[in-house]
This record gives C-alpha cells, sequence and structure tokens, in this order.
C-alpha cells in the first residue's frame, strides 16, 4: 500500500509536468488520413531553441551540415559564411571582405566550401584556411546564351565534381557545370501545364504566346547520399517537388503538391524530404513522394520557439535533428525528433529497402501510437502478404486504402480457392446445365411449363414487373405498348423506381473495395437519394414541360412509366456487375470498368427511342426534345437555387423580426 501511495504521489507530480511540457508546443503536427482528411497526429519534433550560441548572426540566408554535423551558415548580413560545432559553438568565419551578397552553400566532403554570391554573379571556391582556390562566373559558351543571366543562388556538388547551380530566372533550368566551369547543359527544366480556365481565357484573349510560355524558374536545390537532386519550383502548377535521375527526369508524382510557395528542401540520409515554405510550415515526405507529416508554423511577433517570422532555410543532420534558419530574426532553431518520429524513420528506412517483415515490429509501434498512419498500414500489409498471411494483409491494405496492394493479396486468396474449390464449381455448373436443358426438352415434348402457366395465372402486377425485360431486345416496341396503355402501370413503376434506389444503395455499399471510391465511409442517405432520383425526376418534369409545348402525345403518365422501363439495363444488370467487382482485380478492371459504361451508354440509347416513341417524334424533333430537356433541366436547377436563397432570406427577415418583437415587449 505504501509503494502504491507513492506511485500515486510520483504521477501527481510529474504529470502537471508533462502535460505544461506538451502544451509549450505552439504548434501542432498534422497528417492526413487515407481519405484526405486532416488530422492532429502525435508530435514529430520538439523545438530545442535556438542552435548557435553567439548571436552574431544578422541574415542567414542558407544552411549546410558536412558528415561530422558541422553546421555551416551563410549570411547576408555579415557576408560572410560562419562555422559551428555540433554544439552550437563558432568555429571559423569564410569569405568575409569577399563576398558581396552570399544566398547559398554546399560543402564538399574535402572540406572546400563553394558559395552562391548573387551580389557579386559567381560562385565562389574557399579552402578551410578561407583562401579562394577559385571562382566560376558566367560561362561563356554559346549553348548558354549571352542574354541568359547569371545570378547563382544556390549551387551542390556531386561525386564527380560537377556544379549544378540555381540561377535566379533560368528558365531552362538548372545550370550544369563541370570541375573546370566548363558549361555542361541544362537539367531538370521544368514544364509548363496551363489550367483549363487559363487556356480559354488567355484564347479569347487572342494571346500568340500562347503554347510559348517559358516554364517556371527553379527556387532551390538540394542533393542526397546516392547522388540524386531534388529542386523546389514556386508559381509552378505541377512539379513542386522534384526528384531527379541521372537524365533529369522527375521520379515524384506530378501533383506531389499545390498552392504552396515552398523556400528550401533538405533530404536525410533515408531518402525522406523536409521542405519549408514561406509561412514557416516544415512538410515531411517519404522517399517516394508520400506527404507524412507537417509541423511549425509562422510566429506572429512572439518570438516562440518553433515558429518561424522568415524562414529561409533547413538542413538535416545524420542524427535527424533538424535546423530552421529566421531571416528576421536572425538565429537558426533547431528540432528534435521524438520516439515516435524515430519509430517511424526506422520502418520508413527498412520498408524503402523492401524489408517488409522487419519493419512489422517498428510499424505495430507507431500503430500503437497513431491507429490511423496510413503508410504503417501499407507496410504491415507488405509484411503480412510477404508472410503469405493473406487475410491480414487484405485489412491492412483496406484500413491504408492501398487498393494497388489489395489487389495482389486478393488475387493470391482467389487463387488459393480456385486451386480448392474450382473443380466443384464446375460440377455444379454442369449440373445446372444440364438439368435446365432438361427442363426445355422436356417442356418441348409434353408443355409441362405452359400446363402449369395455365393454371396458375400471373397477376397482372407481377407481368408488368417482369416487361422491363423485354426492353433489352425490343425497346422500340416495349414504349409502344406502354403509349397504348397495353402494358405498364403507375404502380409498376413506383414500384421499379424503389427498386432503383435500392440497387443504386447496393451498388454504391457493396461494390468491390478495388472499385469503390470511399465505400460506405461518406455515405449520407439524403445526399444519395438526391443523386439518384434527383436527375430523374428533373428529366420527368422537363421532358413533359417541353414536350407540352412542342406537340410531343405522351402523357405525364406515360413519361413517368417510361422513364424507368428506358433504365432497364441499369436495373438487371448493375447488381451482377457490382457482384462482379468483389472477384475480379486490378488486372481484370477492364471487365468493369467497360460494364458499367455499357450500361450507362445502354440507358441513354432506350431513353431516345423512350423520348422518340412516347412523344411519336421524328428523329430530329426527338434530338431537339432532348436538348430542350436538358436545358430545362439547367433552369429548373437555378430556379430552385434561387428560391432556396429567397427562402432562407425570408426565414432569417422574420427570425430577426420575432427576435426584435420578444426583446421590446
Amino acid at each position: 500500500m505504501k509503494k502504491l501511495l507513492f506511485v500515486i504521489m510520483v504521477l501527481t507530480l510529474v504529470a502537471p509536468a508533462v502535460e505544461t511540457y506538451a502544451s509549450s508546443i505552439p504548434y501542432p503536427t498534422v497528417t492526413y488520413e487515407d481519405d484526405g482528411t486532416e488530422t492532429q497526429t502525435q508530435t514529430t519534433f520538439l523545438p530545442l531553441g535556438q542552435f548557435q550560441k553567439d548571436n552574431s548572426l544578422i541574415n542567414p540566408e542558407d544552411l549546410f551540415i558536412d558528415a561530422e554535423d558541422q553546421v555551416y551558415v551563410v549570411d547576408s548580413g555579415t557576408k560572410s559564411v560562419i562555422q559551428y560545432s555540433p554544439s552550437g559553438e563558432k568555429i571559423k568565419e569564410f569569405g568575409a571582405g569577399v563576398l558581396q551578397q552570399p544566398t547559398g552553400l554546399y560543402v564538399t566532403e574535402e572540406g572546400d566550401l563553394f558559395v552562391a554570391d548573387y551580389g557579386a554573379s559567381k560562385i565562389v571556391q574557399f579552402n578551410q584556411k578561407n583562401e579562394i582556390v577559385k571562382e566560376f562566373e558566367k560561362p561563356d559558351s554559346p549553348l548558354f546564351g549571352s542574354r541568359s543571366n547569371f545570378k547563382p543562388t544556390n549551387v551542390v556538388i556531386d561525386r564527380r565534381g560537377n556544379l549544378y547551380v540555381i540561377s535566379e530566372g533560368s528558365t531552362n533550368g538548372i545550370i550544369q557545370l563541370s570541375e573546370d566551369g566548363e558549361f555542361l547543359g541544362f537539367y531538370g527544366v521544368n514544364r509548363t501545364q496551363n489550367a483549363f480556365s487559363s487556356v480559354i481565357q488567355e484564347m479569347l484573349s487572342l494571346d500568340t504566346n500562347l503554347f510559348s510560355k517559358n516554364p517556371p524558374a527553379p527556387q532551390n536545390i538540394a542533393i542526397d547520399e546516392q547522388g540524386l537532386l531534388y529542386s523546389i519550383t514556386q508559381g509552378a502548377e505541377i512539379e513542386l517537388i522534384k526528384k531527379l535521375n541521372v537524365a533529369g527526369d522527375n521520379m515524384l508524382p506530378l501533383d506531389i503538391a499545390s498552392d504552396i510557395s515552398y523556400v528550401d528542401i533538405t533530404v536525410d540520409k533515408h531518402g525522406n524530404m523536409f521542405v519549408i515554405d514561406t509561412d514557416g510550415i516544415i512538410h515531411e515526405f517519404d522517399s517516394f513522394g508520400n506527404l507524412l507529416f507537417l509541423f511549425s508554423g509562422p510566429d506572429e511577433g512572439y518570438n516562440q520557439w518553433g515558429l518561424s517570422q522568415q524562414a529561409s532555410s533547413i538542413a538535416v543532420d545524420s542524427n535527424g535533428f533538424l535546423y530552421v534558419a529566421d531571416r528576421e530574426r536572425g538565429l537558426i532553431q533547431r528540432f528534435g525528433p521524438t520516439a515516435f518520429m524515430n519509430e517511424v524513420h526506422a520502418g520508413i528506412a527498412l520498408f524503402k529497402e523492401g524489408l517488409y517483415v522487419e519493419s512489422r515490429e517498428y510499424w505495430e509501434n507507431v500503430l500503437d501510437l497513431n491507429t490511423s498512419f496510413g503508410l504503417a498500414h501499407t507496410a504491415m500489409g507488405r509484411a503480412y502478404f510477404k508472410e503469405q498471411r493473406y487475410e491480414e494483409a487484405l485489412e491492412q491494405f483496406t484500413l491504408a486504402n492501398d487498393r494497388s496492394g489489395y489487389s495482389e493479396a486478393f488475387w493470391e486468396r482467389r487463387h488459393a480457392w480456385l486451386q480448392n474449390y474450382l473443380g466443384l464449381s464446375l460440377l455444379i455448373l454442369i449440373g445446372l446445365l444440364i438439368a435446365w436443358s432438361s427442363l426445355k426438352y422436356a417442356n418441348r415434348k409434353t408443355g409441362i411449363v405452359a400446363g402449369v402457366r395455365k393454371k396458375v395465372p400471373v397477376p397482372r402486377l407481377l407481368k408488368d414487373l417482369a416487361f422491363v425485360g423485354y426492353f433489352i431486345k425490343h425497346p422500340v416496341d416495349g414504349f409502344y405498348y406502354i403509349r397504348k396503355q397495353q402494358r405498364g402501370s403507375v404502380l409498376s413503376a413506383s414500384i421499379l423506381y424503389l427498386l432503383l434506389v435500392i440497387i443504386y444503395f447496393y451498388s454504391r455499399l457493396q461494390t468491390g473495395f478495388i472499385f469503390s471510391g470511399a465505400g460506405g465511409s461518406d455515405f449520407v442517405l439524403s445526399r444519395e437519394l438526391l443523386i439518384v432520383l434527383g436527375p430523374v425526376v428533373l428529366f420527368i418534369i422537363s421532358n413533359y414541360l417541353v414536350s407540352t409545348i412542342n406537340d410531343g402525345q405522351g402523357r405525364f403518365k406515360d413519361i413517368y412509366i417510361g422513364t424507368i422501363y428506358a433504365l432497364a439495363p441499369y436495373l438487371i444488370f448493375m447488381v451482377p456487375i457490382t457482384l462482379l467487382s468483389n472477384v475480379i482485380t486490378l488486372n481484370e478492371a477492364f471487365l468493369y470498368q467497360y460494364s458499367v459504361v455499357l450500361i450507362y451508354g445502354w440507358c441513354l440509347m432506350i431513353l431516345y427511342f423512350m423520348v422518340k416513341e412516347i412523344h411519336n417524334y421524328m428523329i430530329s424533333e426527338t434530338v431537339r426534345n432532348i436538348l430542350l430537356t436538358i436545358f430545362g433541366m439547367i433552369m429548373l436547377v437555378l430556379v430552385g437555387f434561387i428560391l432556396y436563397i429567397l427562402l432562407n432570406q425570408v426565414i432569417d427577415f422574420l427570425f430577426s423580426l420575432i427576435s426584435e418583437v420578444m426583446v421590446r415587449v
């Protein structure tokens, strides 16, 4: 009992301290769930305060951390490069009195500093004795272009000694120089992609340079341990972040990010990318371009650790600690990874190498802390797949919303099922075919089925419901019978409309995971009813109104009945197609996709015959009627929207009036 009381007392004293420390973190850490929903997660990096021990920095522009975790800072205020020890002690200063406006830096394994001097329009190479080894000025090659500016803002060096230079306004891409300063060409040029609205606007303005626009210039650059280059671009519509191979081709998704002004990028030893934007928000991506976390942010003038007033650069050391330069405050901030972040990085490192089983332990620890972390579920699914535990793999891939992995695991499970039950299934199918053929043969010889039909009369309602199958082969005759009131009724049509809603709901909720959208996670009954019945109701009303003034012979009752019978392919085949989606993989995706397209196309074709036969139109009159019907549907939606707004305003006015009266009374 004494031990228990002691533990309770210690926890009571410690808990407030822990809570105070957690609440002192001035920013949330955000991730995105599988459906794209932003959610707050465990803290990944803790702000550790100012890194450098002195206050000699004025305007830090760029950071570089060498293999020994020594930190080099380019300071445009002091016009020099300052070297710090891993503990933040100032070691030496480079380029003072020589550099005019330094903005970028790279330090080689030999310790040589390559400084991008924007003010002097050159790159200056220093050795560790602060001696100038070489200067790289504008290339004199005709391939570079006499009108091309050489205003270097950043530089990196590959293992062969080649320089990759970011120059202000260089729309041709990254400038590549040899170690002797010879121009080797442009590398990793950005693409241009105009939005559709921009294209239309510029076409209407008779812009003759629409298809000759220059791509945006890269903003910053980094290089990893394998020699792969990374670039960021501001103002681009696609490829804001690029991971370039030897040929200069991008290896990351085109839509990795959008509408974000990135400032700098750095890469850790596992290939994870840390990118900071103009608001000081740090975005972490894995080596495949998947967004992992967002944290930090802008400082509104309160000088809080972990926030930046004007972030200018970001770097990462060998232990995974982050360093962020704040140009406005003249300091370097340091961030330390949490235990959760270390588990994620360890799992990513093994996952990247294909060691899925070995990484499972780390991902299990991650999921204990954050059950909605999609990458962890993907890695767990890969581990189970490698162990041939396909049921568990399917569950993990579902949680990760990983359709590709789910398809692979499902194919293996389906293959095992076919091996066990294919023979029995074929025997059952053959038996059913033999029974069906025998029944047809017996009916031809004895008429047994016809006799049963005569003895058991079928109600008219059942005949009208079964009449929907007639439209698959004979839609024209079917609508003729409806117009002549020989087949179909309002009751049977209403039942079929109810069946339409049920089939839509079934298809919406039971389509196989591989082909479903968000599944049932975003299912809202009122919205789904509006989706399935809204277009049908608008079509019926609009077609009746249009046909009334265009000599259409069909009554409202005929249109009401004919419309649902025109959807016969959907009513008959959508359930089997939905069942099919649960037993095929991505390899057979065309079967499902083409079937759905065929069903909708078939319905539209029958709907055309419905308008033609119900109203007894010619072909040209039918086409005109359909176009006017579509226009009428749009007008009905607009009128409904206007009435909705007016009704809201009336309700708000009455509510305000009643409130005013109640206050005064």
